[in-house]
């Protein structure tokens, strides 16, 4: 599920600082319905979806044309949703859309029939989330999101003035990079505005997101919320009701796991598969045009108006256009300066570095990591699934710059609207609670972890 567009009450907080009581405190009539986990999980369809949120459950088979992230909500069909929906509804207002979805009061709901899950596990997340809310983790210091709009943009006004300055060919190189850089660091700052981490107030991060995401970046912001809460909801996960996770389905041009080979081999591009290592750094080259292409391509159709206004849908257009605009019209002038070749090749490197710069660092986090099957995935909790499939990068100054707080990516993806400057404190926190369960926790230094995605990329190849 994700961050639902209804006004925000409370930003101070976890998702239940004031969220209905718990299933133990509620009175319950003598004619209200009880489910149990058996029969929840009966219901795990697109056509039949029944989800439970602290102890109740609600059929939202429905609901999924109203809900602003769409049919995201389905990766949870027949489950607990109670931690999936913390994460990505820090709204107290959310809960208000629930009660017409009510089916029943969950049978036991703090004790579901999974490994290593039982109530004292359920009440130390309760404990956690309470932690979080005392330390006022969720509070944005507005003053370190001004700073880094500012070195954002200085680093795009450093690519221009060398490129404007100088027309050698290592001015051209230099440029290029930095340039990628300014890109990279816009699509970290994008994200930490789109997971509403900023600002109270949903619309303002909205525009900050189509200043910093579509016009800087040139990335689609309602392309990237589809795909990156999804890559949320079943990180790591081949399927699911409305589909697996969209950051592991690059096939046939990169294979994560054997679990994502189907079907006779002889169809598929051998030489491609057998040479992925070495054909993946060239690949990313490639890459963030390939996003420039689809950030389009979501846009062409018209959204469904429940969930996308024609507000933000032209909004997205413009901006888009903005930023192809700038961006032909710099390279044209460098053209104009010195010689097409030399503005093709300031264009083409800066593309390539883009891409390159953005995938040694999201990659790590996931690939290299376990890949479940939809079955697998439903037989862990949520907090379990996200420190399974996700890996840490070991923090220092460097990696907390160069991978815009994602260094942190267990913590992000359990407590997405935490801000990044806080994610060092949520860790100690994290931790600790990972350490009381014997929950193994994976953090390696970023060229470790690069190893790490080069060799499973090996590792397929050869047992394909």
């Amino acid at each position: 599920m994700c961050q639902q567009e209804v006004r925000r009450v409370e930003r101070k907080g976890s998702a239940f600082s004031t969220d209905p009581p718990s299933p133990t405190s509620v009175t319950k009539s003598s004619k209200e319905r009880i489910v149990s986990w058996g029969e929840l999980s009966l219901h795990n369809t697109v056509e039949d979806s029944w989800i439970a949120i602290k102890g109740r459950v609600y059929d939202v088979t429905n609901f999924a044309k109203f809900h602003p992230g769409g049919d995201i909500l389905f990766t949870a069909s027949g489950l607990d949703a109670t931690d999936v929906f913390a994460g990505f509804h820090n709204l107290t207002d959310a809960w208000k859309l629930l009660p017409p979805l009510l089916v029943g009061t969950l049978e036991d709901a703090n004790n579901p029939p999974l490994p290593n899950v039982d109530p004292q596990y359920v009440q130390d997340i309760v404990e956690m989330r309470k932690q979080i809310s005392a330390l006022k983790l969720y509070d944005s210091s507005k003053l370190y999101y001004a700073y880094k709009i500012a070195s954002n943009v200085a680093l795009c006004s450093l690519s221009v003035a060398i490129v404007m300055y100088s027309g050698s060919w290592p001015a051209i190189a230099i440029a290029a990079f930095i340039m990628a850089l300014f890109w990279q660091q816009c699509g970290w700052l994008a994200h930490d505005f789109l997971h509403h981490q900023v600002f109270n107030r949903r619309y303002i991060n909205n525009l900050f997101g189509l200043l910093i995401g579509n016009i800087f970046q040139g990335f689609s912001v309602g392309w990237w919320k589809t795909k990156h809460n999804h890559h949320h909801a079943v990180p790591n996960v081949t399927d699911a009701p409305s589909g697996g996770d969209p950051d592991i389905a690059t096939t046939p041009i990169l294979f994560w796991s054997e679990k994502l080979i189907e079907g006779e081999l002889e169809d598929l591009p051998l030489w491609m598969l057998r040479n992925q290592a070495v054909l993946y750094v060239p690949i990313l080259c490639f890459a963030r045009i390939s996003w420039l292409v689809q950030s389009i391509q979501h846009n062409i159709p018209k959204p469904n108006p429940n969930i996308t206004s024609k507000v933000m849908y032209y909004s997205e257009i413009a901006t888009l256009f903005v930023h192809h605009s700038l961006f032909f019209a710099l390279v044209v002038k460098v053209g104009m300066m010195y010689s097409v070749p030399k503005a093709l090749s300031y264009m083409m490197m800066s593309h390539a570095w883009g891409g390159i710069l953005l995938g040694v660092v999201f990659a790590v986090g996931h690939n290299a990591m376990d890949v479940l099957t939809l079955e697998e995935m439903r037989e862990v909790d949520f907090i379990r699934l996200q420190v399974r499939t996700t890996r840490n990068v070991d923090p220092n100054w460097f990696t907390d710059w160069l991978c815009g707080g994602l260094n942190y990516q267990v913590e992000h993806h359990i407590f997405p609207s935490v801000p990044r400057h806080h994610l060092w404190k949520l860790a100690r926190i994290l931790r600790a609670f990972c350490d009381k369960h014997n929950i193994s926790y994976t953090s390696k230094t970023l060229a470790d972890g690069n190893k790490d995605v080069c060799q499973i990329l090996q590792d397929v190849s050869k047992a394909a």
